[in-house]
């Protein structure tokens, strides 16, 4: 269990994470969602205890986190991560060495899977190579929490859907708290079960991904119809032109009128309604 209690974190007066409050209890994959600059990478560290937040406190299965006390059940991988120049095979081997819940035949299934030369030391691999190791080392660890920075940076289409496979795989052999920070919105949606969405330092959004598919929609008529079909709804966001409106809605659907279009929203269209800002000001 992850439980954020008033976090915030500061970086000389400008604050990245603000008062924070949220429980994560249940086994899971959750996908955290944010533009960029919103303090997901930050949110991360913190939760992996890289870094000390400046108020508030993180704790991992009731264990205050901080760089003092680095939890041994956070696995923690970030984008560009690197390791010890050594032979793919050897780095494998060292980190089963040294947990003795590692899951060897995982990894060596998952270097098979990715066709990876185990002969090739790491600084010699390709940047989608070198992030590939770095999950399947992060994923066969088997702790009780994992945290993904970008996972599929570097990867070719072929390689994301791959990923995706593995990443399920490995929760069904081990559930836990998996939480993965992507802008490949679409793509994660066929395996995640919840999201995490930050935007500028704070939580908007917790919630089940099936919550989204069934209370995320627009609804788009003729202004007047919009606005008295939608009155009372959380509206996310609305445009206009003319006597013609969409209003985009997170809440039950109203009743379908003639004259109005009721069309449920992507996740992608849910992100950016969610966090979408014109002319500074949230639409």
């Amino acid at each position: 269990m992850i439980e954020l209690r008033e976090v915030t974190k500061e970086y000389g007066h400008a604050a990245v994470l603000k008062n924070i409050t949220l429980t994560l209890e249940e086994p899971g994959i959750y996908c955290l969602l944010g533009r960029n600059g919103a303090g997901k990478t930050t949110l991360l560290q913190s939760i992996a205890g890289y870094q000390n937040v400046t108020a508030g406190s993180i704790l991992v299965n009731g264990k205050v986190i901080s760089t003092a006390a680095l939890d041994s059940e956070v696995s923690y991988i970030e984008n560009f991560a690197n390791h010890f120049n050594l032979p793919v095979r050897k780095l494998l081997r060292i980190a089963a060495e040294v947990n003795p819940h590692y899951d060897v035949d995982f990894a060596w299934d998952m270097m098979e899977r990715f066709e990876l030369d185990g002969k090739k030391k790491f600084r010699h691999l390709s940047l989608g190579m070198k992030t590939m190791i770095s999950t399947i080392l992060c994923l066969a660890s088997n702790k009780e929490v994992v945290l993904l920075d970008e996972p599929v940076l570097g990867f070719d289409a072929l390689m994301r859907v791959e990923f995706y496979d593995m990443l399920t795989e490995s929760f069904q052999r081990h559930p836990r708290i998996i939480i993965v920070s992507t802008h490949i919105i679409e793509e994660i949606a066929q395996t995640i079960q919840k999201l995490l969405i930050l935007d500028k330092g704070r939580i908007c959004f917790f919630d089940t991904l099936q919550a989204v598919e069934e209370k995320a929609y627009s609804v788009s008529g003729l202004q007047k119809d919009v606005t008295a079909a939608t009155q009372g709804l959380n509206i996310l966001g609305e445009d206009t032109v003319g006597g013609l409106a969409t209003r985009y809605v997170f809440d039950r659907r109203p009743q379908q009128t003639e004259g109005l279009e009721l069309h449920p929203l992507s996740l992608q269209d849910f992100f950016v309604q969610m966090v979408g800002h014109k002319g500074g000001r949230k639409r």
